[in-house]
């Protein structure tokens, strides 16, 4: 008796999803006197596709105390623009607004290729404070 082989396929991220825009930021370092951070800059910006976490994406906010995440996939830009985890993210969507409808500031907690689709990247957000 045959058996059927079932192959797991992912599932493809199609052009159309990609539809959240999503600002990157990065704290630029203090040149005066006084103590503290500088100024943010904005450095880049794109569209996105953002999600709630994986259980493995789960399991790295744990272990950074975040109170609550997102994940958002984001095209690879072959090197015009690499996020590191000092950078902040602002969705711009109106679901990612605090209690008093300010966006909020995600830091990145992670980043890493998609190793499925080498098109894409992913990074993990969180809110730790």
């Amino acid at each position: 008796m045959n058996r059927l082989e079932f192959e797991y396929k992912v599932p493809p991220v199609r052009t159309n999803q990609l539809n959240t825009p999503v600002r990157f930021f990065r704290t630029l370092k203090n040149t005066g006197p006084e103590p503290g951070r500088g100024q943010t800059e904005k450095i880049f910006e794109c569209l996105g596709l953002v999600y709630d976490p994986s259980t493995k994406d789960s399991t790295v906010l744990t272990a950074h105390e975040s109170k609550y995440g997102a994940t958002v996939k984001i095209r690879d830009t072959f090197g015009e623009f690499d996020p590191t985890t000092k950078d902040t993210v602002v969705i711009d969507d109106r679901r990612y607004l605090d209690a008093t409808g300010q966006p909020i500031v995600w830091d990145v907690i992670q980043v890493a290729p998609d190793l499925e689709n080498n098109q894409f990247v992913k990074i993990v957000l969180g809110v730790t404070k």
